[in-house]
């Protein structure tokens, strides 16, 4: 998140649209909302409960006027082409699901980790939305899982043939966020 709030101070310093997808209980666009006070954000969520949840926490941090809830799959609600895109989309392959611990496993809805058979299902369908729903100059930011950083950086080049792709890790040296941004 920092990254993005970077980004958009820097790239949209006056006014930024930032679309935050698969949102679920809102904890990314309210935390953007509350330190971009010149963004608009979308978010959506394909579960209709998670927006409820997520309704329920804009108006406890009172950004409910600056972060429009759009159900449904991907950016295919968004109504407009947005300056940013950032997503925590599910990245979980289906031979690492049965060993998540418990805390996670238990507590996270399956739709909400589950990636497909290599864990890129819902990474690689966004990527090829996301040249007709980014306004020139804008960027992708997607978290991916600890070893999928080249992989989705493939992807990227492939659907987004001009952007220039970068894989960002965290403290522990692994991949954590690749970095897309048009031209």
């Amino acid at each position: 998140m920092e990254k993005a709030i970077g980004l958009a101070n820097a790239s949209f310093p006056q006014s930024c649209l930032i679309a935050d997808i698969g949102t679920g209980c809102g904890a990314i666009a309210i935390a953007l909302a509350l330190h971009l006070p010149q963004a608009r954000i979308y978010a959506t969520d394909i579960s209709a409960s998670a927006l409820e949840i997520a309704r329920g926490n804009c108006r406890q941090h009172g950004v409910s006027e600056r972060v429009t809830l759009l159900h449904g799959d991907l950016l295919g609600p968004l109504p407009e082409p947005v300056h940013l895109i950032v997503a925590n989309l599910p990245y979980i392959s289906e031979s690492e699901l049965p060993t998540l611990p418990p805390e996670i496993s238990m507590f996270e809805p399956q739709i909400a980790l589950a990636g497909g058979i290599d864990g890129l299902r819902q990474i690689e369908r966004l990527l090829s939305q996301a040249g007709s729903k980014l306004q020139s100059g804008g960027a992708v930011l997607l978290e991916v899982g600890y070893d999928q950083g080249q992989t989705v950086k493939d992807l990227a080049k492939n659907c987004l043939p001009t952007a220039k792709v970068s894989v960002e890790t965290d403290l522990a040296g692994l991949d954590r966020v690749v970095s897309i941004s048009s031209t």
